[in-house]
């Protein structure tokens, strides 16, 4: 609050001519609000907000975001290796891979400050706040769903960080808020949920072996980017807030009556432990 009420004088003191509007970030840090006042009184780096984020990078926002995805999994892929614990080396080490794949250099920033030998216990929660705003808030990225992703896959370290980024990014980790969600396509995504998971279906009843396994594991990377697109029909049936029309109901019935069958050949493979195939209980955890 006092660093808010020093940004308030100095502003105020300024000749008339020389007195510029505060940018999103600065005001949103003035009124008070999370992450962005935590930021400003811990001296650290404010986050844009998301609209600031789009206006700021233009055409390169799209392949910002995937490179913070890419730099996302490294990051979280080597601390599996540290029991989840998350080092300075790493952070050094994701920060300048960052800057090789053209993420915003804030990110960048972020993790070296995290890295720093000099950083208080107050800026080091500054910081953790104004990273996980700018992952979700400016770029949209779901860091819980590639830590999930990452634990799931029983993989050797050596293997393990390549398979993750090999997988195709534009179509995972995607945050999905209240006000991304469309009720009028929810139809149209309950009938293409049921298509694949026929699809993904159809790919295990093929399995018998390891090979097989492995096999279908690279089959279905294929439908994660058509996955992607009924993020907003998943989020609605997820909230079960919704009031559904008789057609929705029926298509609601197919797709519950498919999730079933592919349940049972699941739990098959899943007795069989997966045919020692991590990569194929990994790539099934993107479609349920």
């Amino acid at each position: 609050m006092r660093a808010a009420l020093s940004a308030v004088l100095l502003l105020s003191c300024l000749p008339l001519q020389a007195w510029q509007l505060p940018a999103p970030r600065e005001m949103a840090a003035l009124r008070g609000e999370a992450p962005y006042s935590i930021a400003l009184e811990a001296g650290v780096p404010l986050p844009p907000t998301p609209e600031e984020a789009r206006a700021s990078a233009g055409y390169r926002y799209g392949l910002e975001r995937l490179a913070l995805k890419r730099a996302m999994v490294f990051r979280t892929s080597c601390a599996k290796a540290e029991r989840n614990r998350i080092t300075p080396e790493n952070n050094r080490a994701t920060a300048a891979l960052a800057r090789q794949l053209g993420a915003p250099e804030l990110f960048a920033q972020y993790l070296e400050l995290l890295a720093s030998d000099t950083i208080s216990r107050r800026q080091t929660y500054a910081v953790q706040r104004a990273l996980s705003s700018l992952l979700r808030d400016s770029y949209g990225i779901d860091a819980l769903q590639i830590r999930l992703l990452s634990e799931s896959l029983e993989l050797p370290q050596k293997q393990h960080t390549p398979y993750m980024l090999q997988m195709p990014l534009g179509g995972l980790y995607d945050f999905v808020s209240e006000s991304d969600m469309k009720r009028e396509m929810l139809m149209q995504d309950m009938q293409l949920i049921t298509q694949i998971l026929r699809l993904v279906h159809a790919e295990l009843l093929k399995v018998h072996d390891r090979a097989s396994a492995d096999a279908a594991a690279n089959a279905l990377q294929s439908y994660i980017l058509l996955w992607s697109t009924t993020s907003s029909g998943r989020g609605l049936l997820r909230n079960g807030n919704i009031t559904l029309s008789p057609a929705e109901k029926l298509s609601l019935q197919l797709l519950e009556s498919t999730a079933a069958s592919l349940y049972s050949t699941r739990r098959a493979l899943f007795e069989a432990e997966w045919y020692d195939s991590a990569s194929l209980r990994s790539v099934d955890e993107i479609f349920r």
